[in-house]
């Protein structure tokens, strides 16, 4: 396994760690305002729009920060509009940075969100898991996605593996988490969230 087990298990104990600011500190607000720093530089990007999660779906807590990223000219959604509300659908790239070591996962996903008269009324979103890398249209997101890993590598963050993710844990753990499906991965202990 290319990750250690002590280092897991830290990251299922919702630790921070690392060894340069701010993960060194290990304190996670600390860490989340870096993070904040990286989406501000992902916004640098006009072709893409950048929503960033820092409130944990609502509720519960999260060991990554949800980015979902979609096309500016909305070339990646379906627009659809009845009377005064309008419901747009999206198939774009969810980003899942962690806040609790310097890694980071990709993968496409496809979200929601319904407005009337102008106001948010409601949206859903999903969640990625390592197969999902290979599921967005490749042709459309090359190029924003070699912005994006530039970024995040210019932020010291390292971009994790479907293979090593997708590996079954060798050892027993408790990870707190509502994702979990089956028997715990590498991925489980990156990115977890609990309600």
């Amino acid at each position: 396994m290319i990750h250690s087990e002590d280092f897991l298990r830290t990251l299922a104990k919702e630790k921070v760690t690392g060894n340069f600011f701010p993960f060194e500190t290990g304190n996670l607000d600390k860490v989340e305002n870096y993070i904040r720093q990286i989406v501000g530089r992902l916004k640098n990007n006009n072709k893409i729009n950048v929503d960033a999660d820092f409130d944990y779906y609502g509720s519960g807590f999260a060991s990554y920060i949800a980015i979902r990223i979609s096309k500016r000219d909305n070339s990646d959604s379906i627009i659809k509009s009845d009377k005064n509300q309008t419901t747009k659908n999206t198939k774009g790239i969810l980003l899942y940075i962690s806040n609790l070591a310097p890694y980071w996962y990709y993968g496409g996903s496809e979200w929601s969100a319904t407005t009337e008269n102008g106001k948010f009324v409601s949206g859903s979103s999903g969640f990625i898991f390592p197969d999902d890398i290979d599921k967005y249209d490749k042709i459309k997101w090359d190029s924003d996605i070699e912005k994006i890993k530039l970024t995040l590598s210019y932020f010291n963050y390292n971009l994790l593996t479907k293979e090593e993710l997708e590996k079954t844990l060798d050892f027993e753990i408790n990870i707190a988490s509502n994702l979990i499906n089956g028997s715990p991965r590498v991925f489980d202990c990156f990115f977890h969230w609990e309600d």
